[in-house]
């Protein structure tokens, strides 16, 4: 992430520490993520943001690895998981390459309204596959900008143009399914969340 990005991110994580309840398709994302995950599941959470969502993966596993480059959103998070008092819950301040190094033991890891702001989503695909344990899941939920015209696409454009807001990739589901079959993994379900429209992907390593 871009110092500019970062910036931005850190800004929006000073407007997000007032205590708030999931909007309709965050609720169905956690609900849908919960099918593939279990008490047992040891999950990493890429673009963690402010944590809600975090919070509620947590409430469904035996812990999380919260990771977000913006070290604003992290603290966000921690301010979030102490009000709900989720203790099964590690935070990284950076992106996915940061933990790189670790033993592939993750059960699962999740990335929700993360990858329409990723330049190489094969490369992420890649890293992801290697922190997975064989049979591990990658779940993510993308607003796929590109299939249709829609006030927000619109507005979207808008304020990347005017560079208000970090850049924002426009795919379609289709190109975004194979940049995530490129990086090694295999698509195992797709599922429309929202109008905008927004795809869930399931997606399992090898083995």
């Amino acid at each position: 992430m871009d110092r500019k990005a970062q910036h931005f991110w850190d800004w929006v994580a000073g407007m997000s520490h007032a205590p708030k309840r999931l909007g309709r398709v965050p609720r169905r994302v956690v609900a849908t993520a919960g099918r593939h995950l279990s008490p047992e599941s040891v999950v990493i959470d890429v673009g963690c943001g402010p944590g809600d969502v975090t919070v509620a993966i947590a409430a469904r596993v035996a812990s999380v690895t919260a990771l977000d480059a913006s070290p604003g959103m992290i603290e966000a998070a921690r301010e979030t998981a102490r009000r709900s008092g989720a203790g099964n819950i590690d935070f990284v301040a950076g992106d996915i390459d940061a933990l790189a190094s670790r033993e592939a033991r993750f059960t699962a890891v999740t990335a929700f309204n993360v990858l329409h702001y990723i330049d190489d989503i094969p490369a992420v695909a890649r890293t992801v596959e290697a922190l997975l344990a064989p049979g591990g899941l990658f779940l993510s939920s993308t607003a796929c900008l590109a299939e249709r015209t829609t006030v927000v696409s619109g507005l979207t454009r808008l304020l990347t143009k005017l560079q208000v807001m970090p850049p924002t990739r426009f795919f379609a589901k289709r190109e975004l399914t194979a940049w995530i079959a490129d990086g090694g993994l295999e698509i195992v379900a797709v599922e429309r969340m929202s109008s905008l429209p927004e795809y869930f992907v399931v997606a399992k390593k090898r083995g």
